[in-house]
């Protein structure tokens, strides 16, 4: 973009001729041979909608008042974005973004998804079909930050049973039986710390910085791994310690019931921005002094057929 400015450009047209914009965009008031560039008129909304002439007051704080000016967009229309957007700011007098982060592509067969190839699933048919839970999970766990990422329904459906019901969805219900089965449902106050769980409280303790960072970073994945990272400590725990082997009545069972309980909570708590709905249902069967029956958090996915 740097070697096009410096290439001699000052300056670019709004309009495009009646025939080479192929009748689409806004008649130029005066010319009817002349109508506005789609982009002039479609780059505009990203003031627009915060309020740019319509709400100073929402506009200043969304806009002028924001610690970050975060444009996304996708690497195929970075001369739009990173020179023409910026170019129609300085001209209106307004700050330009602080940064611009540009995502790559998802991919199908190794080439770019898209209307016109004819290789796109529509989102809707793939949520009605898997679950919206899953096709969430595996934009955040596989696509990456930086590179284009390959998607097949196979490989959503993996991830979904891999993370989601093997690894949260089996601790969660493992938790809430075993409260049930062991204490009637109330979980432990105040349990002595289990030496065993320290790399489980290791892991929940790092998950609030680690997800944070990777969010600044642009990183879904590695925010999401944090997550994934207290289930998989969770569920060691669980083996390591063999609470089917100790006495039903011993502290120990309730150091580990409360380390669990916890785990559990703090997942709820860090899948809420990701997975909402999924969220709420952990918390509606690990949150409170008693839980509730254990119910399927995550259901396994039904892979595709052939």
């Amino acid at each position: 973009m740097l070697s096009f400015i410096e290439s001699g450009l000052a300056d670019f047209s709004v309009s495009r001729s009646v025939a080479r914009a192929r009748d689409w965009g806004i008649p130029v008031p005066g010319d009817p041979d002349q109508v506005v560039y789609v982009w002039f008129d479609a780059l505009g909304n990203y003031i627009t909608a915060p309020g740019y002439g319509i709400d100073d007051a929402g506009f200043d704080h969304w806009w002028h008042q924001s610690d970050e000016r975060v444009h996304v967009i996708g690497k195929g229309i970075i001369r739009f974005h990173a020179v023409y957007w910026p170019a129609m700011l300085l001209s209106a007098g307004l700050p330009l973004p602080d940064t611009i982060f540009v995502h790559e592509y998802l991919t199908s067969g190794g080439q770019k998804i898209s209307k016109s190839a004819g290789n796109a699933d529509d989102p809707a048919d793939i949520a009605a079909r898997f679950g919206a839970d899953a096709l969430r999970w595996w934009l955040l766990r596989e696509v990456a930050r930086a590179g284009d990422t390959d998607y097949t329904a196979e490989r959503m459906v993996a991830r979904a049973n891999e993370d989601l019901a093997n690894n949260i969805g089996n601790l969660v219900n493992r938790t809430v039986s075993m409260v049930a089965k062991y204490r009637d449902g109330v979980v432990p106050v105040g349990a002595k710390e289990d030496p065993a769980a320290t790399a489980l409280r290791a892991a929940r303790a790092a998950a609030p910085e680690a997800i944070d960072n990777a969010l600044r970073a642009f990183d879904f994945r590695r925010a999401v791994e944090a997550v994934v990272r207290i289930g998989d400590e969770a569920n060691r725990y669980v083996q390591v310690v063999k609470p089917w082997q100790l006495d039903r009545n011993s502290a120990e069972l309730d150091a580990l019931l409360a380390e669990l309980v916890a785990a559990c909570r703090d997942i709820a708590e860090h899948l809420t921005p990701f997975l909402p709905a999924a969220a709420r249902r952990l918390l509606d069967q690990c949150d409170g002094e008693v839980l509730s029956a254990p119910s399927p958090v995550f259901p396994r996915t039904v892979r595709p057929r052939a």
